[in-house]
């Protein structure tokens, strides 16, 4: 409740309403390759950035961010991870990377017993891990490209932190959009394209690089996801087009 709605509640004379408190979050990122912005790089390593993407996801979705920290590749690193969230009150811990198929995934390997990992049918975001602790903490395993990581916070996250509110409007609205630009997708995956809407309404891709999980500066031009049902190879001028807008 902000200024005006309190003030609207006095107004009537109202001083006790039910209220839900923010959900507790923390943000861990994985991979012995991540240094702090600024910093300098050395050969194999590259600048930290989703956990900054994700916890200013997490706050625009009404969430408290009590921890944000980043892990190696040792294989114990995120389930201490956990225990420290845990220890602060966290009701939800939000990984990025370590979550693939490969024989070095952190998050896999330490969190295996308490989290399931799948191949969801989507691009970007193919690799996705979800599970909750014994204490109730919800587990949320995103892939660690960058525009992965945002759209499947947009899809599986930001619903069960508005969820944690008391929410019933969990999903964005999506409106059909005429496309003015043509684009391949992948086939068998639903798409979700960092797309822009030109002037006369139509949506475009954000980035002419496409849909690439890496390209993080096309991500940060983006003020929609254009949402491409699986069974579609290609969206030409004109098509209609699900959007589903971030502003």
């Amino acid at each position: 409740l902000g200024a005006r709605q309190l003030a609207a509640l006095a107004s009537v004379g109202i001083d006790r309403v039910a209220v839900a408190p923010r959900p507790r979050v923390a943000v861990v990122s994985t991979g012995a390759e991540l240094v702090a912005p600024g910093e300098p790089l050395r050969r194999g390593q590259i600048p930290e950035s989703n956990g900054l993407l994700l916890a200013e996801l997490a706050v625009e979705a009404g969430a408290e961010v009590i921890l944000r920290e980043v892990v190696g590749d040792e294989p114990g690193g995120p389930a201490s991870a956990v225990a420290r969230a845990e220890d602060l009150g966290a009701d939800a811990v939000i990984f990025s990377g370590g979550v693939s198929a490969g024989a070095y995934e952190p998050v896999r390997q330490s969190l295996g017993a308490a989290m399931e990992f799948v191949r969801v049918a989507m691009q970007p975001g193919k690799p996705q891990g979800f599970g909750v602790t014994t204490r109730g903490t919800l587990l949320f395993g995103l892939p660690g490209n960058p525009v992965s990581a945002a759209v499947s916070f947009e899809v599986f996250v930001r619903p069960a932190l508005l969820r944690l509110q008391g929410r019933s409007m969990i999903h964005r609205p999506v409106r059909r959009t005429p496309a003015g630009a043509e684009w391949r997708t992948p086939p068998g995956r639903r798409q979700y394209l960092p797309a822009v809407l030109d002037a006369e309404g139509r949506v475009r891709p954000a980035t002419r690089g496409g849909s690439g999980s890496h390209l993080a500066v096309g991500l940060g031009a983006a003020t929609a996801y254009a949402i491409v049902p699986a069974d579609v190879d290609r969206v030409s001028v004109g098509d209609l087009v699900d959007v589903m807008e971030l502003t």
